[in-house]
């Protein structure tokens, strides 16, 4: 959905200079074969280089071919962060095919759903991911796939006829050469969390992921002095870009976890010399509240740029005084480097801002008439650039996010300050409608983590026979702390000033985490579904 105008002025900007994954990888591979590349893990730990992951990749490749798979053909693989996951998106990418990451929380009608609107010809699996057996989850829905052509399994288990066990199709011939394929093609295909719809298929073109790896992340990655410890999920745009795709580019080490346990992070973090705590503000937070934090691994952090949910902005300002250079940013799967908060930003601009606008990239402000809105004002977010996605692989849902000028309509509600600095306050979807109004789940959100001790906080809407909807938040307290009540929440709400249709009506304290995608996303139709009236 990129107009001709567009076109011509990003590649006469040199953002689109016909590179593609394949061009891209097959020389940074090459020359950062020498890099080390690690995967922390207790059940399959892996210590190599890239070249090596390269190389198994290429045998992938030349495997996949043999079996008929050629370029822009769709390979879906649902893996957790492994070598044999980073070397399967390096195969499938040289190899010129469709990559299609799959969380790995999906299953049954949501995974039927995907490999079938992608048409995927193949999919990757583990054999085992804890107690469940993917394999046995793929084969409940295979006659319902009519695109799915073979299952590889990856692990060290026998697999049943109808499967092929990963190793085996490693055992052949490499790729020779990487694919040539068109610039503007689906590169990726990538899915939305569905934390609170169903997932969505977010066309990739390799132009614009070229143009995310060159402008956006290289620089980003670039700017730290160490290798970042990264449990971001490969299945997820961010992992995908931070842990296998911009290392090779600027020739830094590749350091993957395959879950996020705070302890085990500090200990690697002490051992390796790594940073960590970039994402999900979670992971920021696990770390700095861990009493084996120690004022090494502050140094070690350095810098933390935070996302992909709501950012405390006591949690940017704790960071600062620890000595992190902490800063938020924004994007989605649609778009994945909207705004990134900058180092030279005040404290309180990197604490309460989305920072800037990446280069490339366009923010319109606009009405529910799309009439563009003066500094200050909340609005719709609309957004254009060099990375943006081609469209969905529903063209409904295509026809309805874009306009004709290439505008991305992303859902999401926001303002832009007098310094150009964008702050995003809610989701124009994320509301609950209590008695016809609508209330900004986010904004609540963040008026409930400025209470002292709230450690996080997640609103959803549940049904109300009076009002239709009401607002129920779920909440997390600091160690030691006395729970609120709905009353004390009420009271401080009515201090700062929040009308009062605005109020969660119900309240839930909980001990344990909220549930999360691997991004570290907090899944809210699972705690909907928990809600009992």
């Amino acid at each position: 959905m990129t107009p001709p105008m567009l076109e011509a002025r990003y590649a006469a900007a040199g953002w689109w200079d016909g590179s593609t994954l394949p061009s891209i990888l097959a020389d940074a591979l090459v020359d950062s074969g020498a890099q080390k590349f690690c995967v922390h893990s207790k059940r399959r730990p892996w210590e190599g280089s890239l070249a090596d992951i390269a190389s198994t990749g290429l045998r992938l490749a030349g495997g996949l071919h043999r079996l008929g798979l050629r370029p822009g053909d769709r390979v879906a693989f649902q893996l957790p962060n492994s070598a044999e996951s980073a070397a399967a998106f390096y195969g499938l990418a040289l190899l010129g095919a469709v990559l299609v990451p799959i969380d790995i929380n999906h299953a049954g009608k949501d995974l039927q759903f995907i490999l079938n609107a992608c048409a995927a010809r193949t999919v990757l699996i583990s054999d085992r991911v804890g107690a469940r057996v993917p394999l046995d989850e793929v084969n409940s829905i295979r006659p319902h796939l009519p695109f799915l052509d073979s299952v590889i399994v990856i692990g060290d288990e026998p697999v049943p006829q109808g499967a092929l066990r990963f190793c085996d199709i490693v055992d052949g011939d490499a790729l020779t050469e990487p694919a040539r394929v068109d610039p503007a093609s689906p590169a990726v295909i990538g899915w939305t969390s569905g934390t609170t719809a169903a997932p969505k298929g977010v066309i990739l073109s390799h132009r614009a992921l070229a143009a995310e790896i060159r402008l956006h992340m290289a620089p980003f990655l670039a700017a730290r002095t160490r290798p970042l410890a990264s449990t971001s999920p490969i299945s997820h745009v961010t992992g995908m870009l931070v842990s296998v795709l911009v290392p090779p580019v600027i020739g830094q080490e590749v350091h993957l976890l395959d879950g996020w346990d705070p302890t085990y992070v500090l200990d690697l973090m002490a051992r390796e010399k790594l940073s960590a705590g970039t994402g999900a503000p979670l992971f920021l937070a696990s770390l700095l509240d861990h009493p084996k934090c120690t004022p090494e691994h502050l140094t070690l952090i350095e810098i933390s740029q935070l996302g992909g949910a709501a950012v405390p902005p006591d949690l940017i300002r704790r960071a600062d005084a620890l000595g992190i250079i902490a800063t938020r940013g924004y994007g989605c799967t649609e778009h994945p480097s909207i705004s990134l908060g900058r180092p030279t930003q005040t404290l309180e601009e990197r604490a309460t801002t989305d920072g800037i606008p990446c280069p490339g990239v366009e923010v319109r402000i606009v009405d529910h008439r799309g009439n563009d809105l003066p500094p200050g004002v909340r609005g719709d977010i609309l957004t254009r650039g060099p990375d943006l996605f081609s469209g969905y692989t529903d063209p409904e849902l295509t026809a309805d996010a874009f306009d004709t000028g290439g505008w991305f309509r992303t859902g999401d509600i926001g303002i832009v300050d007098e310094n150009g600095c964008l702050s995003v306050v809610g989701r124009s979807k994320d509301i609950v409608i209590r008695s016809g109004m609508n209330i900004s789940t986010a904004e609540v959100e963040a008026a409930l983590i400025g209470m002292d001790g709230v450690n996080d906080v997640a609103v959803v809407a549940v049904p109300d026979a009076r009002t239709g909807e009401r607002g129920f938040a779920f909440l997390r307290v600091a160690p030691g702390i006395a729970p609120p009540n709905l009353e004390q929440i009420r009271s401080y709400l009515a201090t700062i000033g929040m009308a009062k249709y605005k109020w969660p009506e119900s309240i839930r304290v909980m001990r344990e985490d909220f549930p999360r995608t691997p991004a570290g996303k907090v899944r809210k139709n699972v705690l909907r579904e928990s809600f009992v009236d």
